[in-house]
């Protein structure tokens, strides 16, 4: 009987912590040790971070240390940047974006105005996938390269391409390759786009699921990059965004960005989010911003 009551009056002690914290509005989150970042230096901050930034900061620097991309131990080092160099080797990348150049060109040729929503009033896209994300100030939000396809099919249209589907993907894949070459250029001056930033490298730093691992749990200088974890070394942030849509190799998709969240999500055995959800958005704006200044390499394999 003694234990009984103890017992209920443990779970009403529970109840009681639990309804405080609810309505506090309180979620109790661990962090990885935070790291400074300058966003302004874009993937030049990466002297601070890993230091493998003199490896592979341009083609020139690359093809001094391509004897690094031989070397097992040492090739993270150069943040398969050399595989950049062999965006010319046919792969589904290159698939992927002629069927997205197909895709384009037929709904333009049916619905002008499908065209001229993703050249944002144009109809020329080279160069705009640089500028990616951005804020929209009609739409009220920040656009990803995904969700500007979405968007423009839905109003242009009157179809659903949404993100994370093939045909998403595909002309995702081709107006990105239309920068290809091109200096990523997030714009820093946005306030939104900023405070996108921010929330977005709380979430890199901020621990979850059942291994209760954060982004930078792997890529970071304190956590495991450079150092084996399953078979595989995790590298640096910075400059990564610049190469997505990817070939991954292992999976045999052309992967999104937000696919790969939902990829390291299901890897940490955290529940992956739907595609362009805020979360997400906000992640790909702080890795973005981290990739400032490096020229986009789309279509492009990846392991």
């Amino acid at each position: 009987m003694k234990l009984y009551r103890a017992a209920r009056m443990t779970v009403a002690a529970l109840l009681s912590l639990a309804g405080f914290a609810a309505a506090a509005g309180e979620v109790y989150r661990e962090y990885f040790p935070r790291l400074p970042i300058d966003p302004a230096k874009g993937y030049l901050g990466d002297e601070n971070w890993s230091g493998t930034v003199q490896y592979w900061k341009d083609a020139a620097t690359l093809a001094r240390n391509l004897h690094l991309a031989k070397d097992h131990d040492g090739k993270w080092k150069l943040n398969f940047k050399f595989m950049d160099l062999d965006r010319g080797d046919l792969h589904s990348g290159h698939i992927a974006v002629d069927e997205g150049e197909a895709l384009v060109k037929g709904f333009g040729h049916s619905e002008p105005a499908f065209l001229t929503c993703l050249g944002e009033g144009g109809t020329d896209l080279r160069g705009l996938g640089a500028t990616y994300p951005k804020y929209d100030p009609k739409l009220g939000r920040i656009m990803t390269v995904d969700s500007r396809v979405e968007h423009c099919a839905r109003t242009a249209l009157r179809q659903e391409i949404r993100q994370g589907t093939p045909d998403n993907v595909r002309i995702t894949s081709y107006i990105k390759s239309l920068s290809a070459g091109a200096p990523m250029s997030v714009d820093l001056r946005s306030k939104p786009i900023m405070a996108a930033y921010a929330r977005g490298e709380r979430l890199y730093f901020t621990k979850a699921g059942q291994f209760n691992l954060a982004c930078a749990s792997c890529h970071s200088p304190q956590g495991m990059m450079g150092k084996r974890f399953r078979g595989e070394t995790s590298t640096t942030p910075f400059a990564d965004a610049a190469h997505f849509p990817a070939y991954r190799i292992p999976r045999g998709i052309v992967e999104s960005m937000h696919e790969r969240f939902r990829t390291c999500n299901s890897q940490s055995r955290t529940f992956p989010l739907p595609h362009g959800d805020p979360a997400y958005v906000d992640l790909e704006v702080f890795l973005s911003v981290l990739a400032n200044g490096y020229p986009i390499s789309v279509p492009v394999e990846r392991p």
